[in-house]
């Protein structure tokens, strides 16, 4: 039995427009030591928690009302918009089809995870972002983190 992570002195920033998923969502979060945890209903009030707040991650939804998880993510990533735009993005999909995953990745998500999801998911996510972080490369006006075979062919070399 793996014991379970900590993520302590960490705050997140959890994106659904379902309540109850933010709920869950936050409940994965603090079991690991995450006990900061901001929500948003959409994006719009994502973005405004995002440059109040400058949360350490976020965890977002793709389907939101108000300003869709695409749009914030654009604007995450261009830094002449953002207030972070290096911050790990974890994305949320109910239908992780294939050109909406090209399309994150594109815009420079750090992981995603298919709803709905075990915390053992969620938590394999956050190590990622957090213990092996990937180096941020510019592409056009997005910061989006480099590709993992980039970045492991450049740690080996």
């Amino acid at each position: 039995m793996i014991a379970t992570p900590t993520f302590p002195d960490f705050s997140a920033l959890v994106v659904d427009e379902s309540l109850y998923i933010r709920r869950i969502v936050r409940d994965m979060l603090m079991r690991v030591g995450i006990k900061r945890v901001l929500e948003a209903p959409d994006g719009a009030e994502a973005l405004g928690v995002l440059a109040e707040s400058k949360p350490d991650l976020t965890i977002i939804d793709w389907d939101l009302a108000i300003l869709s998880g695409e749009e914030f993510i654009r604007l995450a990533r261009t830094p002449t918009t953002s207030p972070c735009p290096t911050i790990p993005i974890i994305l949320m999909l109910a239908q992780p089809r294939r050109n909406v995953v090209d399309r994150a990745v594109s815009l420079g998500v750090n992981e995603i995870i298919a709803k709905p999801f075990s915390p053992k998911t969620l938590w394999s996510r956050l190590d990622e972002v957090i213990n092996r972080p990937r180096p941020y490369g510019q592409v056009k006006s997005l910061l989006r983190p480099t590709p993992r075979a980039a970045s492991l062919g450049k740690a080996l070399g």
